[in-house]
């Protein structure tokens, strides 16, 4: 489901290093992040690095729900009901989804929280 979420244009050459378990910690997007968000999905831009990320309307969903500062279970809770999705799958995507994201430079975690 949410692992074909979404497709990636890089603009710029990026190295990505070691992801690093960052879950109790919260979430804070990007000042450099600029998403455009329609009903079908959401294009994402990275300012300073040129990135270009998009996505489906269930990434659209997730970064919405990030944006409200809402956690990773309560968005996981809440498209597993709108859409009929066994709840741990869609924890496990909504998961790798937001990891991408950080990735990527969208958002990032505050250590020590």
């Amino acid at each position: 489901m949410l692992n074909h979420l979404a497709r990636f244009w890089i603009r710029a050459l990026l190295v990505r290093g070691p992801r690093r378990s960052s879950e109790g910690n919260p979430i804070m997007i990007s000042p450099d992040a600029r998403v455009s968000l329609d009903p079908n999905g959401a294009v994402f831009l990275h300012a300073r690095n040129g990135i270009i990320f998009t996505s489906n309307r269930i990434g659209a969903r997730i970064w919405n729900c990030l944006r409200d500062g809402e956690s990773v279970e309560t968005i996981a809770a809440r498209i597993s009901q709108e859409n009929g999705a066994p709840h741990d799958r869609v924890r496990q995507d909504t998961t790798e989804f937001i990891e991408e994201l950080e990735t990527q430079g969208f958002l990032s975690r505050r250590v020590g929280y």
